[in-house]
């Protein structure tokens, strides 16, 4: 796919694609817009690879094993024997809403201090690659699946309403929760031009299929008002991605360009309240533009063992569009749901170091650090603010004969001044004001990959055999 951050964003949602799923229904369009922003927490697309990640997710000047077809394919051309490798993730979020007090005419709303925190495992790659030796040069092949965006989250939040009158407080609580993934299938292959230029191209096939439900409830004297609502979403795409790697003595220059794509999105949806029966939108299909994304990789090794890695990473998220023959889903963005430029592009910065240590067995043990910034295609309504996410990175790990295991530890955190609950207190209690505080995110993560390599030369004849004969 793309040269992708080891950023995260991890994605809670994959945009606000719940807003449109009742839009023939008119006035329900906004609720599902608001209740899927709020259960989004950063949105990158991600490489895969422990040894990546410990550099901060400088990997498309390096490129030197199997993860490579998720930075820069052409870096497949730099292997010399087959490998399987896997590649999992263990993942801690938390995101706190804090310091929040709004006044609207005779009221006061206070918005408890909230902190929503889940943990789970992911598995992000499986592949299988196998370097051949045509005419005294590396052709590499390599068939991968890629868990690209995992988008299992659940969060809940409270807040509180406190007129000044001396009335009976309204207590306002949302939950909300998301099962399901978005995977990428990919068939690459890459070459070796010459001593000094890679050259690299996957095909992949992107499948997606995820639910989002969320409950909304306000709580008073008067009695309990409530919103529910339930979305069912499946995507198909497929796009290119080309790669290019330069090597020298000290030094190398990966280029990664993924394609932008035109892909099918399908969605249900059903919306019940305390004051509606329940309306149950039909299975409908969109077109969305997806945009493309260019990356550049410097990899420089000043001496013997030692490597500094460096990535610049470019997405164009304003031109991530729906294309539809509903004239109030065509043309708005994939995330801020307008048709205006309010989604930001983002460029991504990594940054890592390696040192490689040889133990007195002969064991390799490296030592990596890294450092990213990646802001989001997230900006809050009322403040304009980005979402943006820093994380510093460690990893180490053991390559012993034909296995290596690398694993990788990574702190991110993101700080803002957020709106919250814009619009869903509005829907509950006709509030019409909005509560505005500082959104806190961290996140805990753990990469760890293992690579078994075999001999080339019993798998070389095996597919001569197969293919060729003789």
């Amino acid at each position: 796919m793309t040269p992708k951050s080891s950023t995260p964003i991890r994605a809670a949602v994959l945009s606000g694609l719940a807003g449109c799923a009742l839009g023939a229904q008119g006035v329900l369009a906004p609720i599902g817009i608001i209740l899927s922003e709020q259960s989004r927490t950063a949105f990158s697309v991600q490489g895969a690879g422990a040894r990546a990640m410990g550099l901060g997710g400088a990997f498309i000047g390096v490129a030197d094993d199997a993860t490579a077809v998720t930075f820069n394919p052409a870096g497949l051309a730099q292997m010399v024997k087959p490998e399987m490798s896997f590649v999992g993730q263990g993942l801690n979020r938390r995101g706190a809403f804090q310091d929040a007090q709004t006044i609207s005419g005779r009221r006061t709303l206070l918005v408890d201090d909230s902190l929503v925190s889940s943990t789970r495992f992911n598995p992000l790659l499986l592949s299988g690659t196998i370097p051949l030796r045509v005419d005294g040069r590396t052709l590499a092949i390599q068939l991968s699946v890629q868990r690209l965006i995992p988008l299992r989250e659940g969060n809940s939040r409270g807040m509180q309403e406190r007129p000044q009158d001396g009335s009976a407080p309204v207590q306002l609580h949302q939950s909300i929760d998301q099962t399901g993934q978005i995977d990428l299938y990919s068939f690459a292959v890459a070459y070796e031009m010459s001593q000094r230029i890679l050259l690299g191209f996957t095909v992949n096939q992107w499948r997606g299929d995820w639910n989002l439900g969320s409950s909304s409830t306000s709580e008073s004297a008067g009695g309990t008002s409530f919103v529910r609502y339930s979305q069912s979403n499946h995507l198909e795409g497929s796009n290119f991605t080309l790669g290019l790697l330069w090597r020298w003595e000290t030094w190398s220059l990966g280029l990664n360009r993924s394609t932008a794509f035109h892909g099918d999105y399908t969605y249900s949806a059903s919306y019940l309240s305390s004051a509606t029966p329940r309306i149950t939108a039909p299975p409908y299909t969109t077109g969305l533009h997806w945009p493309s994304t260019t990356g550049v990789g410097l990899a420089y090794r000043p001496a013997e063992g030692w490597l500094l890695a460096l990535d610049l990473v470019r997405t164009p998220w304003s031109e991530a569009r729906y294309m539809s023959g509903r004239e109030n889903l065509n043309g708005l963005n994939f995330f801020d749901m307008s048709k205006g430029n309010r989604t930001p592009d983002a460029t991504q910065f990594h940054l890592g170091v390696e040192r490689i240590l040889l133990a007195p067995s002969g064991n390799v043990i490296p030592l990596r650090f890294g450092y990213s910034r990646e802001p989001q295609p997230v900006t809050d309504r009322v403040t304009g603010q980005q979402r943006v996410m820093q994380g510093l990175s460690a990893g180490s790990g053991l390559k012993r004969g034909r296995y290596t295991f690398d694993a990788a530890y990574r702190y991110a955190w993101g700080r803002r001044r957020a709106s919250q609950f814009l619009d869903a207190d509005q829907l509950l209690s006709n509030i019409h004001s909005k509560s505005l505080g500082t959104e806190d995110i961290t996140e805990h993560r753990l990469d760890f990959s293992f690579i078994v390599q075999f001999e080339r030369r019993p798998v070389q004849d095996f597919l001569r055999h197969l293919f060729v004969g003789g």
